[in-house]
């Protein structure tokens, strides 16, 4: 695959920036992350589908993930560890499309963290210094001076504020803003230099072995030989396939081989951590498929400076670590707003089949014997073998090749169907084939369903295997109370959010002005606002403002 780009260049080059609420965190904290991606000259492109974020000391990722783009941009969440160890991390970005110019053209900022259970963080016997105190501040940017000032310079807890953005160009691509906590360790960069250092990496050779995801997340396998445990040999007849479990339903893919035992499989609609089933067919269990990493993982080792606490904050720092722990406690669960897409058969089953509606039968044969239509077992050389009706021409004939499926677990083995205890299954649907599923032709379908929906007792050959697999993110969603309803106002619950607003997607309407509402929490000190975008023709917009909190 060939993509042109502009100015004379052969390929089409694609970089990738990474916004953070904030640079200074404690380790139990989530990292609030927003993504964007241009070309080489700085324009917004809407090309990658997903992005893939490390967080790594100086040579080995601790925290990886993936975010969902659309439309050029995405937004996730990476919740730091609460054993994490103090100290500068490298935050490295990229799209599998990058990685043909290698990794010198990756994304990459510092991100401080301190674990304030380490030894040597204790709280001062004597009061902070008091922070220099920063009046509200407008940074020019090329498309103009970008004013951002809250409507107010103090407020108190608990209190409903506006953030007043003026002087917005009509032509903005994506906009984020955020509030937070001042920080007290120094940035090594401005925004300003880290977005334009990052997007004009000068372009490296292309090499063209990785292939864009510019319509889903690609996952990758090897079949490994079970005996050897080597890569197994590329026969013709190897077809393999995943089975992504949602809970609602199922998502299921044929792999396309690129080379001696890979697979890739051109995926669509699957996001958050899901249980797939991986299968190799044809085998007699010879083979099975061994998913990969999507991430670098390892990198060149790089000189990380120390990260030294000034004494004078440590109060400040074991009040914020008092407040995570109160926030994760009443709020534990907020942390996984994941969404669940819809099951992959859109299409109505030619038969379903309520088994409690009917005669309860100890045997899966007798089930299919008595009441199931257009499906059926028949023995071939000592095996099971499931066959259901498929169109041929103007009649219907019972193929061989049908795809099976137990709670969204392909099934290649009939005879792990056959010898099954109904009285597990709630449900059977019958589709009627022949379908093209990943350019692989079954004869038809056969799903089942059990009450709990885990496959419970379901004894799988060696050519599957069931594995937890995090898909990319779907975009986070930031929760704040609203203070601006009494009710809220006087409630018990405590709020002790360091982050007080997290938009990653404003909306502006083309208009030059607007007002974001936000919301103070029991914290007190001095918070910074930050509004970080860039227009349609590549121009940087930033800007930053202080206010504080009693």
């Amino acid at each position: 695959m060939q993509l042109f780009g502009k100015n004379g260049m052969t390929e089409l080059r694609e970089r990738v920036y990474v916004q953070t609420d904030k640079h200074l965190y404690l380790a139990g904290e989530p990292i609030l992350l927003k993504l964007l991606t241009t070309d080489a000259e700085l324009i917004p492109i809407t090309f990658s589908k997903i992005a893939y974020v490390e967080l790594a000391n100086d040579t080995i990722a601790q925290l990886q993930i993936k975010v969902e783009l659309t439309n050029g941009t995405g937004s996730g969440r990476m919740l730091l560890p609460a054993d994490l160890p103090t100290g500068y991390y490298r935050l490295i970005a990229y799209t599998q499309y990058m990685r043909n110019e290698g990794v010198d053209i990756f994304f990459e900022k510092n991100i401080a963290v301190l674990n304030t259970f380490q030894s040597g963080y204790q709280p001062a016997e004597t009061e902070p210094m008091e922070m220099e105190h920063h009046s509200t501040s407008a940074v020019e940017s090329s498309v103009g001076t970008i004013s951002l000032q809250p409507d107010k310079t103090t407020y108190t807890t608990r209190t409903r504020g506006e953030l007043i953005l003026g002087g917005l160009p009509e032509n903005i691509h994506t906009l984020s803003v955020s509030i937070a906590g001042k920080e007290f360790i120094p940035v090594a960069e401005s925004n300003v230099s880290l977005f334009q250092k990052n997007m004009t990496k000068k372009a490296n050779a292309f090499s063209g072995n990785f292939l864009p995801e510019y319509e889903g997340h690609i996952v990758t396998g090897k079949i490994i030989d079970n005996q050897t445990g080597e890569m197994g040999v590329d026969e013709g007849f190897l077809t393999a396939g995943i089975a992504f479990h949602t809970g609602d339903g199922i998502r299921f893919f044929l792999g396309q081989k690129s080379g001696r035992g890979d697979v890739r499989f051109f995926t669509s609609a699957v996001s958050g951590t899901k249980e797939i089933a991986t299968v190799v067919y044809n085998t007699e269990e010879k083979y099975r498929l061994d998913i990969q990493s999507s991430f670098i993982t390892r990198y060149a080792p790089k000189q990380m400076s120390a990260l030294h606490i000034d004494s004078a904050y440590y109060g400040q720092l074991l009040a914020r670590s008092v407040a995570l722990q109160v926030f994760r406690y009443f709020l534990g669960n907020s942390f996984e707003n994941q969404n669940v897409p819809e099951p992959h058969f859109k299409m109505e089953p030619t038969w379903s089949y309520l088994l409690d509606e009917y005669t309860r039968f100890t045997t899966m044969r007798e089930v299919f014997i008595e009441f199931i239509t257009g499906a059926r077992f028949r023995s071939d050389a000592g095996k099971q073998k499931l066959q259901v009706l498929a169109e041929r021409g103007n009649r219907l004939e019972y193929g061989t090749m049908p795809l099976v499926l137990l709670d969204g677990v392909p099934v290649a083995d009939h005879d792990a169907i056959f010898n099954y205890n109904p009285l597990f299954v709630k449900q059977i649907n019958i589709y009627y084939g022949p379908f093209i599923m990943g350019g692989y032709p079954f004869d038809g379908i056969v799903e089942l369903f059990t009450y709990r929906r885990l496959h419970q007792d379901l004894n799988l050959n060696s050519s599957t295997q069931i594995l937890a697999y995090e898909g990319p993110q779907l975009p986070y969603r930031f929760d704040a109370p609203d203070y601006s309803n009494e009710k809220n106002r006087n409630s018990r619950i405590p709020d002790t959010r360091h982050t007080l607003l997290w938009n990653p997607d404003v909306k502006t309407d083309g208009k030059i002005s607007i007002r974001l509402p936000f919301d103070t929490s029991n914290l007190q000190g001095e918070f910074q606002a930050t509004v970080e975008g860039i227009t349609k023709d590549g121009e940087i917009i930033f800007a930053t403002s202080f206010f504080k909190v009693h």
